[in-house]
């Protein structure tokens, strides 16, 4: 939703109230989608043998349930998004057919981060597929569906909130890290180590305050987005490497989720 929000800030004079709608409604049918598919993949690879805070290995549903609404998930993305695309594109068939294609690469990635032998996120790809489609991918396309133009400077606050958004999978895959070297699932933060992982979420919310605070100066146009990712930032690293229990990452998941769309918000607002 984030991106949604910020990519449709980026042309707030071109601002139609339809297609934010529809995107909003794509973008958190596509996210349940997502969450669907990790908890069924997750299940039937054995990792969450240890859980059971999630539906399958809570016992809460069966694995055919569960198949079932990814399908039902996927036909509903499918069907908002190509309404959303006769929204902003009518009879544009290049764009229409070239957009079509984003969103079923974005409906295949939310099923294959988990699902399948080749798995992404079981091989240390989890981190780019999340830049690329929460971030460059859900601010761009957001954008180009209000004005059907791109400007580079728009990859400054795409990048930004791409890195932010990776940084809430890393603080996951540093909670899990054990669990996951047992269950032969390999994450960037597994291949790192904790230190390591720790090093580059560093990185990730220093890159986020440099991505908002560029695009302004360059732009002329400010908010508190910058001032917010710092904030943010600082208080979320020091609590990072401070946490030790599950409960301590699960807060820490909470507060860069929750602030990361806040920094948004911040952006949308704008000052001058």
């Amino acid at each position: 939703m984030g991106a949604i929000l910020l990519g449709s800030t980026l042309h707030s004079e071109m601002f139609d109230g339809q297609i934010f709608c529809f995107a909003a409604i794509t973008a958190i049918l596509l996210q349940i989608l997502s969450n669907l598919a990790n908890d069924y993949g997750d299940f039937v690879k054995g990792t969450d043998k240890h859980r059971t805070d999630r539906q399958l290995a809570g016992g809460n549903i069966t694995p055919k349930a569960m198949l079932n609404a990814i399908v039902l998930f996927a036909v509903l993305v499918l069907g908002s998004g190509i309404y959303l695309l006769n929204l902003a594109f009518a009879d544009n068939w290049n764009y229409w057919l070239t957009f079509l294609g984003v969103g079923v690469a974005s409906i295949i990635a939310a099923i294959a981060y988990t699902v399948g032998k080749k798995a992404y996120g079981y091989n240390g790809l989890g981190d780019v597929f999340v830049f690329i489609f929460f971030g460059l991918v859900g601010v761009l396309a957001t954008s180009f569906l209000f004005n059907q133009s791109f400007q580079w400077m728009s990859l400054l606050p795409a990048t930004a909130y791409g890195c932010l958004c990776v940084g809430v999978l890393n603080v996951n895959n540093i909670r899990d890290l054990d669990k996951d070297v047992l269950a032969n699932k390999i994450t960037l933060a597994s291949k790192l180590g904790k230190s390591g992982a720790l090093r580059y979420q560093t990185i990730l919310v220093v890159t986020a305050f440099v991505g908002f605070f560029t695009y302004h100066l360059i732009d002329s146009s400010w908010s508190l987005a910058p001032l917010g990712a710092l904030v943010l930032g600082i208080i979320h690293l020091k609590k990072l490497k401070a946490a030790v229990h599950s409960l301590d990452y699960n807060q820490q998941l909470k507060m860069l989720s929750l602030g990361s769309f806040g920094v948004v918000v911040l952006f949308a607002l704008g000052l001058f």
